[in-house]
């Protein structure tokens, strides 16, 4: 690392957990976020700022009026441009020192291997059961580490999945398709925007760990927050048997 740098993360390398080598894995770490929206917004941002040496962003997505409630990456300058390409150019300007690749594109089975090849950990920044579900098989039939975020108004969840461990995976927290019906009335229900900051914030604090391999991921359990009673609550989750996901694991 060169002098700004070594002054840009002096907080990092003062931390005995990660320190002077682990902000050297952090530099030399590249990562795929899945959306560039609410949890986007805020996992970038810090990842950025954190040091990560290559990131990606995959989203097809336009930066709205109603997105600058929560989505702190943007500006009222960002409205009507493509949401990876405001990011990209919103990050370099926090800093300049990283390379961030933007993908205008949807991520799915089909085109989700350029998007992943090379990478060290993949993140879900997506707002449906679908998009979720789709990005965990995935991680899973490829053996990426995945970070998973998702909101519903005033709540929010996080945890890790790691196909490469014995980890649970997003059908074994959620077996069930809950239905379009369902996915349509929850996007009209609103979102708190500090909620989507709180769950950002964890899932960037989940991809540091796991990249300098420092602390104790959220495996196997879900974390949950839940900002109108001002209370965390943390759940263990058993392995489901015949999982869609992970239980496949080996016959992909």
């Amino acid at each position: 690392m060169d002098k700004i740098e070594l002054e840009r993360y002096t907080r990092h390398i003062l931390l005995k957990e990660i320190g002077g080598s682990g902000q050297k894995l952090l530099k030399n770490s590249c990562i795929t976020m899945v959306g560039a929206g609410g949890l986007g917004s805020i996992v970038l941002y810090y990842l950025a700022a954190a040091g990560i040496g290559n990131i990606k962003i995959v989203d097809d997505d336009i930066v709205s009026l109603s997105n600058l409630q929560r989505q702190i990456l943007y500006k009222n300058s960002d409205l009507g441009k493509k949401k990876v390409l405001a990011a990209k150019k919103n990050l370099l300007s926090l800093n300049p020192q990283i390379k961030i690749e933007a993908f205008v594109d949807k991520f799915n089975k089909k085109n989700s291997r350029k998007f992943i090849n090379n990478c060290d950990l993949l993140i879900d920044g997506t707002d449906n059961y679908k998009s979720k579900s789709s990005i965990c098989k995935i991680a899973f039939s490829e053996y990426i580490p995945l970070v998973y975020g998702g909101l519903s108004q005033w709540e929010g969840q996080v945890c890790v999945f790691d196909p490469k461990s014995t980890s649970i995976c997003f059908g074994c927290i959620f077996p069930n398709d809950p239905g379009q019906e369902f996915e349509e009335s929850c996007s009209n229900f609103g979102i708190i925007g500090p909620t989507v900051g709180v769950i950002g914030s964890l899932m960037a604090a989940e991809v540091i760990k796991f990249l300098t391999s420092c602390g104790k991921p959220i495996m196997n359990k879900i974390l949950t927050y839940d900002c109108l009673q001002g209370e965390f609550q943390e759940f263990g989750v058993d392995k489901i048997k015949n999982c869609d996901i992970c239980s496949n694991l080996n016959k992909n």
